[in-house]
């Protein structure tokens, strides 16, 4: 990744946690008012409810003030009610809506409630024959009936609105699924794409095998060898006077042949690296001599096909090993040593063996 993409990736994820931090605000804020809305509901229906007693209770009242069975009990259980619609609180603990109709319409019921508590004295010393008390029970209804409907529409107002706070949140936790959801996917392509550039950093991209980096790192483990374990160094002869007489994409063709030759010659399961500009290594882990031994016999097979072939580019290699059983103790690092030395021995004979010629 680049300077500028790494600069853009950084404000875009800088964006999307304000966005995230946002959204959770505002479900925050959404849920707090949810809750406040929710209590509203609840004192609203007490309201209703005893909004509807002084409209029932009253009419009680007048009727058996009409029998001459007043109930003074009843009006101040009435007066308490009132009480406590006009001002919130009280003896029932009522909530005082915040709504004008409804305030006004209570107010209005309130003061009417007072002028038939008047009538009521009047129809007790003079009887309700000569009292206007029926028709003021019948406009007295109506108003407590206004009053209940006024608080009954301020009510589903509220349910509305914590219905439309409900849909808000709704949409607003999609969005932060949506963006918790986008935030993993982005971290595992991250972590993929993190994943692919350390496997580049490791590969040697002329030959696709690991690079020296990688060999190094594999060698650089000090720790004592329980298994038998192998490691085999090639170096490619005669690399120089290739580049010298036939140009250096003719060596970098021969460093990729050798490199195919070795690496589908030697089975997968062991390690196969380049080590340095014409060196290359194999680890064999759990191989013994002999098998390191088929596996070089594998190598020099492909070596001679490729030789039978090529009428350009003859390709020769000396090889060294060494095998950990051969030591009384042993790493990594100490073989490349020991198969490094035998290397050289094998090269100096193929020298020798080239001057006798």
């Amino acid at each position: 990744m680049s300077h500028t993409d790494a600069d853009k990736h950084n404000k875009k994820d800088k964006f999307e946690n304000i966005i995230s931090a946002v959204l959770i605000i505002i479900l925050i804020s959404l849920t707090v008012a949810m809750m406040g809305e929710v209590n509203k509901i609840q004192g609203n229906a007490r309201v209703v409810n005893y909004a509807g007693i002084i409209r029932g209770a009253t009419q009680r009242e007048m009727k058996l003030e009409i029998a001459g069975q007043g109930n003074d009990d009843l009006i101040e259980y009435l007066d308490d009610i009132f009480s406590g619609l006009m001002h919130g609180g009280g003896k029932y603990e009522l909530t005082k809506l915040d709504d004008e109709v409804y305030n006004e319409r209570l107010n209005t019921l309130n003061a009417y409630w007072d002028e038939l508590k008047d009538e009521i004295k009047k129809v007790r010393e003079v009887g309700y024959e000569n009292t206007d008390i029926i028709s003021m029970s019948e406009e007295y209804f109506n108003l407590a009936d206004q009053t209940v409907g006024a608080a009954e529409d301020y009510s589903q107002e509220c349910a509305m609105k914590i219905s439309r706070i409900e849909k808000i949140m709704t949409v607003v936790m999609v969005l932060i699924v949506i963006m918790l959801i986008k935030q993993s996917v982005d971290e595992i392509m991250l972590m993929k794409n993190n994943k692919e550039l350390a496997k580049k950093a490791y590969i040697d991209l002329h030959t696709g095998l690991p690079n020296k980096s990688r060999c190094e790192e594999l060698l650089m483990n000090r720790k004592s060898l329980t298994e038998t374990t192998s490691v085999v160094i090639f170096d490619l002869n005669g690399l120089k006077e290739v580049n010298d007489t036939l140009g250096h994409i003719a060596g970098d063709t021969l460093i990729m042949n050798f490199a195919s030759i070795i690496r589908t010659a030697i089975p997968e399961k062991y390690f196969v690296g380049r080590y340095g500009g014409d060196e290359f290594i194999a680890i064999l882990e759990n191989a013994d001599e002999d098998t390191t031994k088929e596996v070089l016999k594998a190598v020099k097979e492909n070596a001679d096909n490729y030789n039978k072939f090529s009428k350009q580019l003859h390709l020769e290699y000396a090889y060294g090993y060494a095998v950990s059983s051969s030591y009384s103790e042993s790493n990594l690092k100490i073989l490349l040593e020991k198969a490094d030395k035998n290397m050289y021995k094998c090269k100096a004979e193929m020298k020798g063996e080239n001057a006798v010629r």
